[in-house]
């Protein structure tokens, strides 16, 4: 699976697209897509946009992703659960994964309740151009319609007050090599590459957002993973989960809210100052766990700079503690550069 080529496509596809209506998809990922920076940062699906992307380099790590809610394009809005239905790839150290995600997002325009609220809203009308000349008439509309793009976008604020966010998920993930002939290099009797799933893995996550500068995250996981594709590897079963919170700090331009990227979808340039706490612990085949690691605690405080959507960067230092045949505390910065939209217009 080649990740970059698909990060590459996803954003072409979405560049051609198209968002119908006045709605839009609101932009809330103070946490989302960093709630998992360490561990599970390969199967993470906190990300509430129409599209995520990014790309971490680390010491110890490299990975790619990107996530896709490719129902975010249609103008149907009907039923509510599609508009969150995500796709997952990622690539991390060698190790391909594939998933979805399906969810519910309380902040949705789409959901029923806040469609109602947008439809009450008291919008002003247009008038007609009349005896006005052309620069005069387009000041006023210029005028009216930003107008209205404000309160729109105030209701929006209010829907992602203490609104929360569910997200099931599932992925799959691949050894490096997941075709061709069993072969047995070492001719040890043992097949090299018996095996072409590395691991299975389902999550449950929810965030809450307390409102457009803070929110909480937490996720439970549950998967059960190869340590190597040999012949004879036992799946060891591991649990474990996350907890993160990130709160915005400094609003890097006093005048966001004249932005188009506010008014359609709130996203605010800002710093945000965060940290997450994750746990991965084998419940199954112990013995059977990679590197002998039994269980792996991570708490990365990380720097968020969202700049604007395409251009946002993250700063983090994870420190790991690993219990088991192995034991060691271990920690190391990692560089981020991450891509988010909303919506298209």
């Amino acid at each position: 699976m080649k990740i970059l080529t698909l990060f590459l496509l996803s954003v072409l596809l979405v560049g051609i697209q198209k968002v119908y209506g006045q709605q839009g998809n609101i932009y809330n990922s103070v946490v989302g897509a960093n709630s998992e920076p360490s561990i599970y940062n390969a199967v993470n699906m906190n990300s509430y946009e129409l599209l995520t992307t990014n790309i971490q380099v680390s010491k110890e790590n490299s990975l790619q992703k990107l996530v896709l809610a490719p129902f975010k394009l249609s103008d149907q809005t009907k039923p509510v659960f599609l508009r969150e239905t995500k796709i997952n790839l990622a690539q991390k150290n060698g190790i391909s994964t594939i998933g979805i995600g399906f969810g519910f997002d309380s902040s949705s325009p789409f959901t029923e309740a806040n469609d109602s609220e947008l439809a009450n809203l008291s919008f002003t009308t247009i008038p007609l151009q009349g005896a006005d000349p052309d620069h005069v008439y387009q000041a006023k509309k210029a005028l009216i319609e930003r107008k209205n793009d404000l309160l729109r976008a105030k209701a929006y604020e209010d829907m992602l007050e203490n609104s929360f966010k569910i997200t099931v998920g599932y992925n799959i993930s691949f050894f490096e090599i997941i075709g061709g002939d069993k072969v047995d290099l070492d001719q040890d009797s043992v097949i090299d590459n018996k095996y072409r799933v590395e691991s299975n893995n389902f999550s449950l996550s929810l965030t809450f957002v307390r409102s457009i500068k803070s929110a909480l995250s937490v996720t439970a996981h549950y998967s059960s993973k190869l340590a190597s594709p040999k012949e004879g590897e036992l799946r060891v079963g591991y649990a474990g989960g996350s907890l993160a919170y990130g709160h915005q700090i400094f609003v890097l331009n006093k005048k966001y809210d004249e932005s188009q990227d506010y008014l359609k979808s709130l996203f605010v340039p800002s710093i945000v100052l965060g940290g997450s706490i994750e746990l991965q612990t084998a419940v199954s085949n112990k013995s059977s766990a990679k590197d002998g690691i039994v269980t792996t605690w991570a708490f990365t405080p990380f720097l968020d700079f969202k700049i604007n959507p395409k251009n946002q960067f993250r700063i983090g230092v994870p420190f790991k503690r690993y219990s088991g045949v192995k034991k060691e505390v271990a920690f190391g910065p990692f560089l981020q550069w991450t891509l988010q939209f909303a919506s298209i217009e």
